[in-house]
């Protein structure tokens, strides 16, 4: 009886773009910034396939950054593909909206290297081991950086290949799920659904959201593979290839191996009782080496990680941890933990006013009115709903102005006018307001 089939899906790699909030210094704590890159990704994937003897390698496209990719983009992919096939290992892949130029331009120069859908059609291909067929995959590639039409629905309910013996389908496609209107080959998960395959994975979104699972007790798998590496901080989380076991019955398992060098965190950090600003770095530094031992317990550890960090609570000494964020003290701080270099992307201020602000908001002066304000932000209801959208009105021109459009661009990008956004800029600037304000009530009103 053959051995399990074992695939390696991997998502968007995005060779050639940089690791955005890594600092330039990280070299102090013993890692290069050579080590965090996208083509440093996806020499850790080529090398872990190669080690765990899989059948097959799956990109689901996005895997260089530019359409026009260049060659310190396109040398390190032919490079890993050719190991690749070099292994006995085949390489199965589907075009993105960033590679629907260079990877129809690999496939032409390296013999083997299969790539699915070119031209905007639906293609199969057989994956076999000791010359059996396991798996099915089919898949689509972009023809254009933009396509606004879902492909999903002219995709044919019977295999395009008829294997000679019953084995998963499994469906490889760059798109946007649940995002009707969208450029990038929206689909609709109804569609997805009446296809009847075994599994769905999926590339362009960068979080992953598929989830470890096994077809013998689970639905059948459908989500992102997420991107190789986090290329910001607005990537957290475990990132890596995807390993698909497919056993002898048919059954498929499904697992992520954590195999980002670089990885992002979002943590909180409570100040209190500390009194003096001198203490904050003592105690982010503690909580890197908790994160550190953590990740460690149930992960690989990364070269490196990026901690966004919330302060929250109240503290004596909150004008003072305010101004520290403010100076941006922190940005040089780091420690070499296990191995891994840790460092801070953020220091976000969510801290509480050591203030009693119903009390303040009791009387008429313009302290009084902002802890009023204040108040009503804390609350999701009419009233502060009102305030939001007055925010809204106020600064949508400003949010609209071409030299935003950059940003929008990101494909990250977060809506800058959401509730979320609005309700967090407007709670952060009005409690440093409202301390500026007691405080130079105090320094003019010495007792």
């Amino acid at each position: 009886m053959n051995e399990c089939a074992s695939i390696l899906a991997i998502g968007d790699v995005h060779l050639g773009a940089p690791c955005s909030g890594v600092p330039r210094g990280i070299s102090a704590w013993g890692v290069d910034l050579g080590e965090l890159t996208p083509v440093a990704a996806l020499r850790r994937s080529v090398d872990f396939a190669i080690q765990q003897h899989v059948d097959a390698v799956l990109f689901a496209g996005d895997v260089v950054e530019s359409v026009n990719a260049r060659f310190e983009a396109m040398l390190p992919l032919e490079e890993g593909v050719r190991q690749l096939l070099e292994a006995g290992i085949e390489v199965i892949a589907v075009a993105g909206n960033h590679d629907v130029e260079a990877l129809p331009r690999l496939a032409a120069v390296i013999d083997g290297f299969t790539l699915l859908g070119a031209g905007g059609r639906w293609e199969a291909r057989m994956i076999s081991k000791d010359r059996s067929p396991v798996a099915q995959v089919v898949g689509w590639s972009f023809d254009d950086r933009f396509v606004r039409q879902s492909p999903v629905a002219g995709l044919p309910r019977e295999p395009l290949e008829a294997p000679s013996r019953a084995v998963p389908r499994i469906g490889l496609l760059h798109a946007d799920l649940d995002a009707p209107g969208g450029h990038y080959a929206p689909i609709r998960r109804a569609e997805v659904d009446d296809a009847g395959y075994d599994a769905w994975l999926l590339g362009h979104v960068h979080q992953p959201s598929l989830e470890t699972s096994s077809t013998a007790t689970e639905s059948r798998p459908c989500g992102y593979l997420g991107s190789l590496v986090g290329l910001d901080p607005s990537e957290p989380g475990p990132h890596g290839p995807w390993l698909l076991t497919v056993g002898n019955d048919g059954r498929m398992d499904l697992r992520q191996v954590p195999l980002a060098p670089l990885r992002w965190e979002e943590v909180s950090v409570s100040v209190e009782g500390l009194h003096h600003v001198e203490e904050v770095p003592d105690r982010l530094i503690r909580e890197a080496e908790r994160v550190v031992h953590r990740l460690g317990e149930h992960s690989i550890l990364p070269r490196a990680l990026g901690l966004r960090v919330q302060l929250t609570g109240t503290s004596a000494g909150y004008e003072g941890v305010r101004r520290w964020i403010s100076d941006g003290e922190w940005n040089a701080m780091g420690r070499n933990v296990d191995g891994t270099a840790v460092f801070f992307s953020e220091i976000v201020d969510s801290m509480d006013l050591p203030l009693d602000l119903a009390e303040i908001a009791s009387g008429d002066d313009p302290a009084a009115l902002m802890a009023q304000r204040l108040l009503m932000l804390m609350h999701d209801d009419a009233r502060s709903r009102a305030l939001l959208e007055d925010a809204r009105a106020a600064l949508s021109e400003t949010a609209g102005e071409d030299v935003w459009l950059p940003v929008q661009d990101h494909r990250n990008a977060p809506d800058p006018l959401s509730d979320h956004a609005l309700r967090d800029v407007l709670l952060r600037s009005g409690k440093a307001a409202l301390s500026a304000m007691l405080t130079g009530c105090e320094e003019s009103n010495p007792s």
